[in-house]
């Protein structure tokens, strides 16, 4: 046992001493031990090439809750869809969905009357989609938007609405749910008011617990008992009636998500920009500042949007702002009919949302990722998007001041004497 112990003992005094002698002062990331500590740049506004606001596409997706209702005469829908059904039912007895409310704004009264539900025709779409895909003659890319055309409104006798505080349960005719199964036609459900005001509700991407739910009771066959099925929607969105005119504002930064306003800016990465800040005795290898950029870390890089406080969301509440990078090297300025860019054109690199609330006087958006992906080649700089993920006051819009920048920490690849 002694011999096994020394034996351990000394492998255990090579493993440190290889170690000692392996390491390296390879500072990637913040902080470290290293020679070369992280630097600090700024791209000011007078690098930025390009800037628009722009309305979007009527779908709007990844939100944490959805929108109804109306304001100034337009109208917000929400968008249910439920699959993973019985393949076959003898009966269904019952079926229900329930919401979650976030926010009731003026629906002091949530009934029958003030909500009203549609069957969407046969048409099928997803969350994440800009467009329709359409199985009939409804086709969004030629133009024809989300309309009356596109669903059924359901009978006053073939739902009811409860409201309990901030809970909704609806109550539907069993024919829908048959009808989803043995017709196989189950493009979901539109809810929708002619209230003014609006209302949000909570989608399934805010959490498990005031997921939109479907339940419902019935047999597979006439033996079986009752079973009770509990469903929570595969797809969930607003989506937002406009017309076939898609607003361009150049040199103005302003957001929104109902009606549906991106942010598109372009700015110039200039080599210098990185390559002017470094200390005196930094040398890069062979001159070769392409390999140089691709070697580079970004710590941190933030897009800087100041607040000037006008037509700003609730100034209580906070504001969610995500990035998303574009992948086409031209951008729709011309066709109204056609947004500035698609949602094809552009990118989820899966970035965390950025949060602040108004009554800060800078707007800081994450885009670490966006830079390293710039500087590295992986991506071509056509630009960024900025949409929000959060709803505004009124369905008005927020400005920024036309002054943004970019702050960047970044360190430089550790050269080997």
């Amino acid at each position: 046992m002694n011999i096994g112990i020394r034996t351990i003992g000394i492998i255990m005094i090579i493993s440190l001493i290889v170690i000692s002698c392996t390491q390296k002062d390879n500072i990637v990331g913040s902080g470290g031990s290293g020679e070369h500590t992280p630097l600090n740049i700024t791209i000011d506004h007078n690098y930025f090439t390009k800037i628009y606001s722009y309305e979007d596409s009527c779908a709007y997706s990844n939100s944490n809750t959805m929108v109804l209702g109306k304001y100034n005469e337009e109208t917000s829908y929400s968008l249910l869809r439920f699959t993973s059904l019985p393949d076959t039912s003898f009966e269904i007895t019952s079926v229900n969905i329930s919401l979650e409310i976030k926010n009731r704004n003026n629906f002091d009264v949530v009934d029958n009357t003030t909500l009203k539900l549609a069957r969407i025709n046969d048409i099928k779409w997803y969350e994440n989609a800009t467009w329709w895909v359409a199985s009939d003659s409804t086709d969004w890319n030629n133009g024809e938007h989300f309309s009356e055309t596109d669903y059924i409104d359901l009978l006053p006798e073939e739902y009811e609405v409860e409201c309990d505080e901030d809970s909704i349960n609806i109550t539907l005719n069993t024919n829908i749910l048959t009808d989803w199964i043995n017709e196989d036609v189950n493009s979901g459900l539109v809810i929708y008011s002619d209230t003014d005001g609006f209302m949000e509700i909570y989608a399934s991407e805010y959490s498990n617990d005031e997921n939109p739910i479907l339940t419902f009771e019935y047999r597979e066959t006439q033996e079986d008992t009752l079973i009770t099925e509990t469903i929570e929607t595969c797809y969930d969105c607003m989506i937002y009636e406009i017309d076939n005119n898609y607003l361009k504002f150049e040199n103005e930064l302003k957001i929104s998500n109902i009606q549906p306003i991106n942010i598109y800016t372009k700015f110039d990465i200039l080599e210098s920009t990185f390559t002017n800040i470094l200390p005196d005795d930094y040398v890069i290898e062979n001159a070769d500042t392409t390999l140089f950029l691709q070697r580079v870390t970004i710590n941190k890089a933030e897009l800087i949007l100041n607040n000037d406080g006008t037509n700003a969301y609730p100034i209580d509440g906070s504001i969610y702002l995500s990035p998303y990078i574009v992948t086409v090297d031209t951008i729709n300025i011309d066709l109204p009919e056609i947004p500035l860019l698609s949602f094809e054109d552009i990118e989820d690199l899966y970035i965390s949302s950025s949060t602040d609330t108004l009554q800060s006087e800078h707007i800081i958006i994450d885009i670490t990722k966006v830079i390293q992906y710039y500087i590295s080649g992986e991506y071509d700089n056509n630009g960024i998007v900025i949409r929000s993920l959060n709803v505004n006051d009124n369905f008005i819009h927020t400005e920024f001041d036309i002054e943004p920048e970019i702050r960047i920490t970044f360190t430089p690849p550790y050269i080997e004497d």
